[in-house]
């Protein structure tokens, strides 16, 4: 199961840099690309989506219950100190994210997921480096 799951890892980490290297410098400039608003509110939904897969992973393969929403997946985790609070407060974040592109698609504020992903992709990045460890583990 490690194999799988740092698999994954490297899959947020390489969508990351993809997602990274599109955002516009000036959010409203997404307005002007339909392309570049899709790719980017799929992107990012997706990269939240598998970082939300790999904490439930870790919760049940650590044994430590069942979570009952996103946010408590990264609330679990960290009350077994296997993240920090501010990464799964932050997690808890970026899955309000997730949960605005993909309940809202079609009238998703572009700019507004372009001023929020980076701090998305920011709390992906740390909520990686400090579950990798425990990735090994397993």
């Amino acid at each position: 199961m490690s194999e799988l799951l740092l698999s994954k890892a490297i899959a947020c980490r390489n969508r990351i840099l993809r997602v990274r290297g599109r955002l516009p410098d000036a959010p409203e400039a997404v307005l002007d690309d339909e392309m570049l608003e899709a790719f980017l509110s799929f992107h990012v939904f997706l990269l939240i989506q598998d970082a939300v897969d790999l904490a439930v992973h870790m919760v049940t393969a650590k044994g430590l219950g069942v979570a009952a929403s996103q946010r408590d997946a990264f609330e679990i985790l960290a009350s077994a100190g296997l993240i920090t609070s501010d990464v799964a407060r932050d997690m808890g974040t970026a899955c309000g994210l997730r949960n605005r592109i993909a309940h809202t698609y079609g009238e998703v504020d572009a700019v507004r997921l372009v001023r929020e992903a980076p701090l998305g992709l920011q709390a992906v990045e740390r909520f990686l480096d400090e579950i990798t460890p425990a990735l090994t583990e397993l």
